[in-house]
């Protein structure tokens, strides 16, 4: 059997992980699946947007997935979502990584489901590699369980950009990809998510294999740091190079750049010049973005 390799992007939102999702989904024999961990919830119970166009559950590919994963799985789809709703929340963190050493009874289950979840993406799909852009650290330790070879990318970016980012406003579209209505978080809940889940990344992904990358460095050299995918493999490091264009097929939930047809990697990293940001937090930004 072929080598099956999970590519797990991590860190905070809003830097990147869905532009990364699809640079590396551009290889050959690999599947991006945007944010896997939300596949059951958003995906198939709130029937929400395949990057195809269609909701997910008449999505050439993830219709084929939802019926033989039905077939296979143990838990029920809302137990399923209940458990991993648990294990990957911030706030149960330390007790995840504590159940997850000695895992037992419906634990055992999920993790199983959650095998065959991506052993039917890989079989359907006919890949060797997906990418699941699902962000949360918790979700490690989760994959670490699994029968795969898993590679963690921590993407990182400048806490302004992302606090910038998170004061947007936004109204739910389901079609255009926009899952909810998007209003501004508390700068406080900002910055404790940000240190959180980038120092947790880091502490979850001991002993297995693990990269990390800043977004502005990605941008400005995509060919350099995905060097691990592009040595050898010359047609994709052309595209790279060229910035495009980057097709988008079957990703679930995620940033809504994932409903176009394509997309093209930005000359350089967006300068959003905190513009949403009041005196205060434009103190805070550059205050934290001075030992990025």
């Amino acid at each position: 059997m072929k080598k099956r390799t999970i590519i797990y992007i991590s860190g905070e939102g809003k830097s990147g992980t869905t532009l990364l999702d699809v640079m590396l989904g551009n290889q050959k024999d690999a599947f991006s699946s945007g944010e896997l961990m939300f596949f059951a919830q958003k995906g198939i119970e709130n029937r929400e947007y395949c990057a195809c166009g269609y909701p997910v559950p008449d999505c050439e590919i993830w219709s084929k997935v939802i019926s033989e994963w039905d077939a296979k799985r143990v838990l029920s789809l809302e137990r399923y979502i209940q458990i991993q709703n648990k294990l990957t929340s911030i706030k149960n963190i330390l007790s995840s990584y504590f159940v997850l050493k000695k895992p037992s009874g419906e634990l055992s289950y999920f993790l199983k489901d959650t095998n065959t979840l991506y052993d039917t993406i890989f079989k359907i799909t006919d890949s060797t590699t997906i990418i699941d852009s699902s962000k949360a650290p918790g979700r490690i330790l989760i994959l670490k369980k699994l029968d795969f070879d898993i590679q963690v990318m921590h993407l990182i970016r400048r806490f302004g950009d992302v606090l910038n980012s998170y004061k947007g406003k936004a109204t739910k579209n389901l079609k255009e990809g926009v899952e909810h209505d998007i209003v501004p978080l508390k700068t406080s809940y900002i910055f404790f998510s940000w240190m959180t889940k980038n120092l947790l990344t880091y502490f979850f992904s001991n002993g297995i294999s693990y990269k990390r990358i800043k977004y502005e460095d990605l941008v400005m050299n995509p060919v350099k740091e995905l060097s691990d995918w592009t040595n050898g493999n010359q047609e994709y490091a052309e595209k790279l190079r060229q910035r495009g264009p980057l097709v988008l097929r079957h990703l679930v939930a995620g940033n809504q750049i994932r409903m176009k047809d394509h997309i093209y990697i930005a000359d350089k990293p967006m300068n959003t010049s905190y513009h949403r940001l009041s005196g205060a937090d434009r103190v805070l930004a550059k205050f934290v973005d001075f030992f990025y």
